[in-house]
């Protein structure tokens, strides 16, 4: 039995031929050229939090034990360790993120610092007090997790290293 949804006879078919390869054409182009812009913003704005969060520690390092030991501790580790390694966390894997190196990896990092911030330390009486869990925290994991399945993108120095690697080895052909 023929419909006419086969024969391409139904009402409209001929606007939808009409249309559907530059409604393709164009959605190819936003992609091509949008993802990479959506990545790379991602990266920054992320990035920025972190590195500002990092860096605004390392400038009032003196209140660091205070503040790990009464209003956001870590469960588990001792204020003088959770200090640096979060600020290390916070400055190392912001800079390698925004710079899209080891983009993956540093998006692993910095995905597993906000799950323990709402997660963990938000819970803790001290974060229900503090409020530290946030659900801007959720969205937050959402570009991280963008990040970590799509990759930093070509507007990175991932993308970059990746394009140099690939185009040297098909020279050595």
């Amino acid at each position: 039995m023929d419909s006419s949804l086969e024969r391409g006879t139904m009402p409209g078919s001929a606007l939808l031929n009409r249309w559907a390869p530059l409604w393709h054409r164009v959605t190819g182009q936003l992609e091509f050229l949008g993802m990479p812009l959506l990545l790379l913003g991602a990266r920054i704005w992320i990035g920025l939090i972190f590195f500002n969060a990092g860096w605004a520690r390392i400038t009032n390092w003196g209140s660091q034990s205070f503040l790990f030991d009464q209003i956001h501790p870590v469960p588990g580790l001792p204020p003088a360790l959770a200090a640096p390694l979060t600020t290390a966390g916070e400055l190392g894997l912001s800079v390698l993120f925004m710079a899209g190196l080891a983009g993956r990896i540093s998006a692993v990092g910095l995905l597993i610092m906000t799950c323990v911030i709402q997660f963990v330390v938000g819970q803790t009486p001290q974060g229900l007090e503090n409020n530290i869990a946030n659900p801007v925290h959720y969205f937050w994991m959402f570009l991280l997790l963008l990040v970590v399945v799509r990759g930093p993108g070509p507007l990175s120095l991932d993308g970059v290293l990746s394009r140099l690697v690939f185009r040297s080895g098909d020279q050595t052909r």
